[in-house]
Protein backbone atom coordinates (compact mmCIF):
# COMPACT_ATOMS: atom_id res chain seq x y z
CA UNK A 1 0.00 0.00 0.00
CA UNK A 2 1.24 3.48 -0.85
CA UNK A 3 0.34 5.68 2.10
CA UNK A 4 0.67 9.12 3.56
CA UNK A 5 4.09 8.64 5.18
CA UNK A 6 6.06 11.25 7.05
CA UNK A 7 7.15 12.89 3.79
CA UNK A 8 3.60 13.96 3.01
CA UNK A 9 2.91 15.93 6.15
CA UNK A 10 6.38 16.93 7.31
CA UNK A 11 6.48 20.67 7.86
CA UNK A 12 3.20 21.42 6.12
CA UNK A 13 1.95 23.87 8.71
CA UNK A 14 4.20 25.86 11.02
CA UNK A 15 3.13 25.99 14.70
CA UNK A 16 1.24 29.13 15.67
CA UNK A 17 0.23 30.63 18.98
CA UNK A 18 -3.28 29.63 20.07
CA UNK A 19 -5.26 32.68 21.08
CA UNK A 20 -8.44 32.17 23.09
CA UNK A 21 -11.78 32.14 21.30
CA UNK A 22 -13.36 35.53 20.66
CA UNK A 23 -16.82 34.23 19.72
CA UNK A 24 -18.68 31.48 17.87
CA UNK A 25 -19.07 33.49 14.63
CA UNK A 26 -15.30 33.96 14.39
CA UNK A 27 -14.74 30.30 15.18
CA UNK A 28 -17.09 29.32 12.35
CA UNK A 29 -15.14 31.51 9.93
CA UNK A 30 -11.85 29.99 11.09
CA UNK A 31 -13.15 26.44 10.68
CA UNK A 32 -14.57 27.25 7.24
CA UNK A 33 -11.18 28.57 6.12
CA UNK A 34 -9.60 25.20 6.85
CA UNK A 35 -11.99 22.89 5.02
CA UNK A 36 -10.99 21.43 1.68
CA UNK A 37 -12.15 23.22 -1.49
CA UNK A 38 -11.99 22.34 -5.18
CA UNK A 39 -8.89 24.46 -5.81
CA UNK A 40 -6.93 22.23 -3.38
CA UNK A 41 -7.08 19.39 -5.93
CA UNK A 42 -6.10 18.70 -9.55
CA UNK A 43 -8.80 19.20 -12.17
CA UNK A 44 -9.30 15.42 -12.34
CA UNK A 45 -11.13 15.52 -8.99
CA UNK A 46 -14.84 16.18 -8.76
CA UNK A 47 -16.65 17.71 -5.81
CA UNK A 48 -19.73 16.06 -4.30
CA UNK A 49 -21.95 16.67 -1.31
CA UNK A 50 -20.63 14.87 1.73
CA UNK A 51 -22.75 11.81 2.51
CA UNK A 52 -23.35 11.83 6.26
CA UNK A 53 -26.51 9.70 6.15
CA UNK A 54 -24.80 6.73 7.78
CA UNK A 55 -23.04 8.71 10.54
CA UNK A 56 -25.73 8.18 13.18
CA UNK A 57 -25.94 4.45 12.45
CA UNK A 58 -22.15 4.11 12.54
CA UNK A 59 -21.97 5.86 15.92
CA UNK A 60 -24.78 3.64 17.20
CA UNK A 61 -22.88 0.55 16.06
CA UNK A 62 -19.63 1.87 17.53
CA UNK A 63 -21.29 2.39 20.91
CA UNK A 64 -21.92 -1.37 21.04
CA UNK A 65 -18.26 -2.28 20.55
CA UNK A 66 -15.89 -2.26 23.52
CA UNK A 67 -13.00 -1.29 21.22
CA UNK A 68 -14.86 1.88 20.18
CA UNK A 69 -16.04 3.29 23.50
CA UNK A 70 -13.21 5.83 23.74
CA UNK A 71 -13.75 6.82 20.11
CA UNK A 72 -17.44 7.47 20.76
CA UNK A 73 -16.62 9.55 23.84
CA UNK A 74 -14.11 11.58 21.81
CA UNK A 75 -16.65 12.23 19.05
CA UNK A 76 -19.24 13.44 21.53
CA UNK A 77 -16.72 15.79 23.15
CA UNK A 78 -15.66 17.25 19.81
CA UNK A 79 -19.30 17.89 18.81
CA UNK A 80 -19.57 20.44 21.63
CA UNK A 81 -17.26 22.78 19.69
CA UNK A 82 -17.57 24.68 16.42
CA UNK A 83 -17.22 22.24 13.52
CA UNK A 84 -17.35 22.55 9.73
CA UNK A 85 -17.29 19.63 7.26
CA UNK A 86 -15.89 19.85 3.74
CA UNK A 87 -17.54 18.35 0.69
CA UNK A 88 -15.96 15.11 -0.55
CA UNK A 89 -13.55 15.10 -3.48
CA UNK A 90 -13.34 12.09 -5.77
CA UNK A 91 -11.13 10.80 -8.55
CA UNK A 92 -12.03 7.25 -9.55
CA UNK A 93 -11.88 5.12 -6.37
CA UNK A 94 -10.12 7.91 -4.46
CA UNK A 95 -12.13 9.92 -1.96
CA UNK A 96 -10.80 12.67 0.33
CA UNK A 97 -12.58 14.97 2.79
CA UNK A 98 -11.88 16.79 6.02
CA UNK A 99 -13.59 18.21 9.09
CA UNK A 100 -12.26 21.23 10.99
CA UNK A 101 -13.06 21.85 14.65
CA UNK A 102 -12.17 25.04 16.52
CA UNK A 103 -11.82 24.78 20.29
CA UNK A 104 -12.01 27.65 22.82
CA UNK A 105 -8.29 27.35 23.61
CA UNK A 106 -5.19 25.59 22.29
CA UNK A 107 -4.99 23.63 25.54
CA UNK A 108 -8.45 22.13 24.99
CA UNK A 109 -7.60 21.33 21.37
CA UNK A 110 -4.42 19.59 22.51
CA UNK A 111 -6.33 17.58 25.09
CA UNK A 112 -8.75 16.45 22.39
CA UNK A 113 -5.96 15.30 20.07
CA UNK A 114 -4.22 13.55 22.97
CA UNK A 115 -7.48 11.74 23.73
CA UNK A 116 -7.90 10.82 20.08
CA UNK A 117 -4.44 9.27 20.04
CA UNK A 118 -5.43 7.07 22.98
CA UNK A 119 -8.78 5.91 21.56
CA UNK A 120 -7.56 2.70 19.93
CA UNK A 121 -8.59 3.72 16.42
CA UNK A 122 -7.10 0.69 14.58
CA UNK A 123 -9.08 -1.92 16.53
CA UNK A 124 -12.28 0.11 16.48
CA UNK A 125 -12.08 0.85 12.77
CA UNK A 126 -11.36 -2.78 11.90
CA UNK A 127 -14.35 -4.01 13.88
CA UNK A 128 -16.69 -1.36 12.45
CA UNK A 129 -15.70 -2.26 8.88
CA UNK A 130 -16.22 -5.93 9.63
CA UNK A 131 -19.70 -5.32 11.03
CA UNK A 132 -20.70 -3.15 8.08
CA UNK A 133 -19.51 -5.76 5.58
CA UNK A 134 -21.38 -8.53 7.39
CA UNK A 135 -24.61 -6.56 7.18
CA UNK A 136 -24.15 -6.49 3.40
CA UNK A 137 -23.52 -10.21 3.19
CA UNK A 138 -19.76 -9.90 2.78
CA UNK A 139 -16.70 -9.47 4.97
CA UNK A 140 -13.84 -7.04 5.47
CA UNK A 141 -10.38 -7.51 6.95
CA UNK A 142 -8.50 -4.37 7.98
CA UNK A 143 -4.87 -3.85 8.93
CA UNK A 144 -4.92 -0.25 10.18
CA UNK A 145 -1.79 0.98 11.93
CA UNK A 146 -0.41 4.22 13.32
CA UNK A 147 1.91 6.02 10.90
CA UNK A 148 5.28 6.75 12.46
CA UNK A 149 7.16 10.07 12.38
CA UNK A 150 4.29 12.28 11.23
CA UNK A 151 5.12 15.94 11.89
CA UNK A 152 2.92 18.94 11.08
CA UNK A 153 1.55 21.97 12.90
CA UNK A 154 1.60 21.77 16.68
CA UNK A 155 0.48 18.13 16.71
CA UNK A 156 -0.16 15.45 14.12
CA UNK A 157 -1.21 11.82 14.15
CA UNK A 158 -2.15 9.49 11.32
CA UNK A 159 -3.56 5.98 10.93
CA UNK A 160 -3.76 4.05 7.69
CA UNK A 161 -3.67 0.61 6.17
CA UNK A 162 -5.21 -1.78 3.64
CA UNK A 163 -8.72 -3.17 3.91
CA UNK A 164 -9.64 -6.29 1.93
CA UNK A 165 -13.34 -6.30 1.12
CA UNK A 166 -15.17 -9.42 -0.03
CA UNK A 167 -18.60 -8.79 -1.52
CA UNK A 168 -21.53 -11.18 -1.14
CA UNK A 169 -20.81 -12.55 -4.65
CA UNK A 170 -17.20 -13.32 -3.74
CA UNK A 171 -15.68 -10.32 -5.53
CA UNK A 172 -12.63 -8.99 -3.68
CA UNK A 173 -11.23 -5.45 -3.57
CA UNK A 174 -8.37 -4.03 -1.54
CA UNK A 175 -8.65 -0.37 -0.62
CA UNK A 176 -6.31 1.82 1.41
CA UNK A 177 -7.95 3.78 4.22
CA UNK A 178 -6.36 6.66 6.08
CA UNK A 179 -7.06 9.22 8.77
CA UNK A 180 -4.81 12.22 9.45
CA UNK A 181 -5.28 14.67 12.35
CA UNK A 182 -3.40 17.96 12.47
CA UNK A 183 -3.69 20.56 15.24
CA UNK A 184 -2.75 24.18 14.60
CA UNK A 185 -3.20 26.23 17.74
CA UNK A 186 -6.82 25.72 18.78
CA UNK A 187 -7.88 24.40 15.38
CA UNK A 188 -7.99 20.66 14.60
CA UNK A 189 -8.34 19.34 11.04
CA UNK A 190 -9.22 15.67 10.49
CA UNK A 191 -8.57 14.35 6.97
CA UNK A 192 -10.15 11.07 5.86
CA UNK A 193 -9.13 9.36 2.64
CA UNK A 194 -9.48 6.05 0.83
CA UNK A 195 -8.18 4.85 -2.50
CA UNK A 196 -7.03 1.83 -4.48
CA UNK A 197 -4.30 0.19 -2.43
CA UNK A 198 -1.96 0.01 -5.45
CA UNK A 199 -2.32 3.67 -6.36
CA UNK A 200 -0.40 6.50 -4.73
CA UNK A 201 -2.30 9.65 -3.77
CA UNK A 202 0.70 11.04 -1.90
CA UNK A 203 1.18 14.17 -4.02
CA UNK A 204 -2.51 15.02 -4.21
CA UNK A 205 -2.99 14.55 -0.47
CA UNK A 206 0.14 16.50 0.42
CA UNK A 207 -0.91 19.48 -1.69
CA UNK A 208 -4.50 19.46 -0.37
CA UNK A 209 -3.37 19.28 3.26
CA UNK A 210 -0.77 21.99 2.72
CA UNK A 211 -3.27 24.38 1.10
CA UNK A 212 -6.11 23.88 3.56
CA UNK A 213 -3.77 23.78 6.55
CA UNK A 214 -2.18 27.04 5.44
CA UNK A 215 -5.58 28.73 5.28
CA UNK A 216 -6.42 27.46 8.76
CA UNK A 217 -3.14 28.80 10.09
CA UNK A 218 -3.76 32.22 8.53
CA UNK A 219 -7.32 32.38 9.85
CA UNK A 220 -6.15 31.59 13.37
CA UNK A 221 -3.37 34.17 13.16
CA UNK A 222 -5.86 36.84 12.15
CA UNK A 223 -8.51 36.00 14.77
Amino acid sequence: MVGVGAAVVMGLVAPVAGAASTGSATDKQIATAGVLVASDFPATYTQAARDTSADAQTQKQAAKLAACKKVVAFMKAVKQNTEVKSPEFNAGPTQIDNTVTVFPTAAKAKAAVDAYAATGIPACFAQLLGKAAQQGGGKATADIKKVQDVTAGDQAIAYEGPVQITESDGTQTTLAFGNLVIRVGRGVAVYSYNHDANTSIQTDLKNAVSSSGGRLEQALAGA
